[in-house]
C-alpha cells in the first residue's frame, strides 16, 4: 500500500521531482479509500491521483537526489488539523449562519444565500495564512 498509518504517523511513498535552494518537491499517488477498502486492487483510475508536497530542506534528514524513492511523513494529528480547518469548521459556520439567518428573517432565499457567503471571507482568510500554515503543516522525508 502507498498509504499506510503506524504509530500516529501518516506515510507515502514518493518520488523527488526537484530540489530547490531551499525545498525539496516530492510526487505521490494518492489512492483514495486504499486503506480501508477490501477491492483496493480493482480501482477505478478516476480514484488515483498524482499529488506533489514541497518540503523544507530542514525537514530532511540525510541527502536526496531527484528521481530518488522516498517515504514522506506527516503527523496524523496535523492531518486531522487540516481537516478540521478545510472541511468540519466551515461546515460549522454554513450551518450556524443558516441557522441564524433564518430565526432572525424568516427567509430561506437570504438565510442560504448569506450561509454559503460565508464561505468566501474563511477561505479567503486561510488564503492569506497560507504561509504560516505551511511551516505548520509541513512533511518530513523519513
Amino acid at each position: 500500500h502507498l498509504f499506510t498509518l503506524m504509530s500516529k504517523v501518516i506515510e507515502h511513498k514518493g518520488v523527488i521531482g526537484e530540489i530547490s535552494n531551499d525545498s525539496v518537491t516530492v510526487r505521490f499517488i494518492s489512492k483514495t479509500q486504499c486503506v480501508s477498502c477490501q477491492l483496493n486492487q480493482s480501482c477505478a483510475a478516476a480514484d488515483i491521483k498524482e499529488k506533489e508536497v514541497e518540503i523544507p530542506l530542514q525537514n530532511l534528514s540525510h541527502t536526496v537526489n531527484i528521481g530518488e524513492e522516498v517515504d514522506i511523513q506527516l503527523a496524523e494529528s496535523v492531518g486531522a488539523k487540516a481537516l478540521f480547518l478545510g472541511y468540519l469548521l466551515p461546515f460549522i459556520l454554513v450551518f450556524v449562519t443558516l441557522i441564524l439567518v433564518y430565526v432572525t428573517s424568516h427567509s430561506e432565499g437570504y438565510a442560504g444565500l448569506l450561509a454559503l457567503s460565508v464561505l468566501f471571507p474563511y477561505y479567503f482568510i486561510l488564503y492569506l495564512f497560507k504561509n504560516k500554515f505551511k511551516k505548520s503543516f509541513s512533511m518530513s522525508i523519513k
